[in-house]
């Protein structure tokens, strides 16, 4: 195998997030301002899992989720609960 394909492998492992750990971050974090996860579902920018992905990560890293374990966390929840 090579090296970057390791990398790559390494790097969905680690943006895959738990989505239990999401939902905890999300009551402690986001839910002060974010009260129904359901009524930001529709805003979430993109056609499948990789898009809302890159969205969602894009946008945490700059609205109070700069930790990435955090932000792969959160973006597994709000994925688990938008059905994806």
């Amino acid at each position: 195998m090579s090296f970057a394909l390791l990398l790559c492998l390494a790097s969905e492992a680690k943006a895959a997030g738990d989505p239990v750990a999401g939902e905890a971050a999300y009551a402690q974090a986001c839910a002060r301002c974010h009260r129904s996860v359901e009524r930001i579902l529709p805003f979430i920018a993109g056609d499948d899992a990789a898009a809302k992905t890159a969205y969602l990560d894009a946008l945490l890293a700059d609205h109070k989720a700069p930790d990435p374990a955090m932000r792969a966390d959160l973006i597994a929840y709000l994925l688990k609960v938008s059905g994806l």
